[in-house]
């Protein structure tokens, strides 16, 4: 345990108009009644590492009303170098955005996620294994984005060919432009591809790490899906083109590019039958934390990016016996945990260095020492 979140200071998150909390290394549990601020302080840790809620993609929702910004810093300690470092961002209604790393201030949200790994577990955990193929896709690409330093700007390259091909597409006036964006989209297949194959093996590594919580479900399975036929190689440029050619009239008609990266995903199956026809509700929330919970530990390649994970409204996310189960996971994983729930925690997820805080209409206090 090298680098974590020693310190956070929260200004205007919903009900929170200002916090100020001293963290442990190991255990922070948050308690308190529904509606009390407990996600509110996990949406500010949200903002704090990804730029964005995790509820709502609408900043102006998360600022508190009567104020015009929501302002987030932390301070990081590296306990080797034995010293400390502090970022932050401040974001305002109007959409304009500021973010100070060390005292100096950076233009790219990319950066400050660098700094902060956050795996946030919450009752829409479920969606990943149950849900749209977004939800997947984006597994594999935060866990892309920390482990492949030249992800963020293949990815960003990608999405604005993407936009410039389905403009096309859509618009016959800019079909003349056509054939140039269908090559550029080809040529950025292979790397993507290869960054999300990675992606998957890293997951599919580290998954036995927390194997306790999904062994009884039966034998789970990952496997890369490319966004394209399963006959179609993304790595040979020539078969793309061929492929590209034959269903240009389809993609024509819908006016969008219906193959590629962006239409990827994570096949997951159970005793080799797709996981949503063979698990329960109950098990596929499990089998959701234990990816999420792999995810973090493949994105800790090193102390400096050894994550926190942060888990809201436990008791909502699993049973008695589920959450036992879980305390003997994230013992073994030794990350930073930030939790909440509305009862007071198992004596398992409570060291004897943990800090447990009760929240109260916006109010956060620390109730041991």
């Amino acid at each position: 345990m090298s680098v974590w979140l020693q310190h956070i200071a929260i200004q205007n998150c919903r009900l929170i108009q200002q916090a100020d909390l001293s963290l442990s290394p190991t255990v922070n549990f948050l308690t308190g009644a529904n509606g009390s601020g407990k996600s509110s302080f996990l949406e500010a840790l949200c903002v704090l590492s990804r730029g964005r809620s995790f509820r709502t993609p609408r900043i102006n929702e998360v600022i508190s009303q009567q104020a015009d910004a929501i302002t987030v810093t932390g301070k990081l300690f590296n306990e080797e170098l034995e010293s400390s470092y502090r970022l932050g961002i401040a974001k305002q209604c109007n959409g304009q955005t500021r973010i100070r790393i060390n005292h100096a201030d950076i233009n790219q949200q990319a950066e400050l996620s660098s700094h902060l790994p956050l795996t946030l577990i919450h009752p829409d955990s479920l969606d990943l294994i149950a849900g749209s193929p977004v939800h997947r896709r984006s597994l594999l690409d935060w866990l892309a984005f920390y482990r492949e330093p030249d992800f963020q700007l293949e990815w960003k390259n990608y999405q604005r060919i993407l936009k410039q091909r389905n403009a096309c597409l859509r618009d016959s006036k800019q079909r003349y432009a056509l054939t140039d964006w269908t090559k550029q989209l080809i040529q950025a297949q292979p790397k993507l591809y290869q960054f999300r194959l990675r992606s998957t093996k890293a997951l599919i590594a580290a998954l036995d790490s927390v194997s306790l919580l999904y062994q009884a479900i039966g034998q789970v399975q990952l496997k890369l899906h490319t966004g394209f036929p399963s006959q179609v190689d993304p790595m040979n440029l020539q078969t793309l083109q061929e492929f590209y050619q034959e269903r240009q009239d389809q993609e024509l008609r819908y006016g969008m590019s219906l193959y590629g990266a962006h239409r990827g995903d994570l096949l997951i199956t159970i005793n080799g039958e797709p996981a949503v026809r063979r698990a329960s509700r109950g098990q596929l929330k499990l089998l959701g934390i234990a990816l999420l919970l792999a995810q973090n530990e493949a994105i800790s390649t090193n102390e400096a990016k050894r994550g926190i994970i942060a888990i809201d409204d436990l008791a909502a996310e699993l049973d008695v016996d589920n959450q036992s189960l879980l305390a003997q996971v994230l013992q073994k994983t030794q990350k930073q945990l930030i939790i909440t729930g509305t009862r007071q925690p198992l004596p398992e997820f409570l060291p004897a260095d943990a800090h447990l805080f009760h929240v109260e209409q916006g109010q956060i206090h620390l109730l041991n020492t």
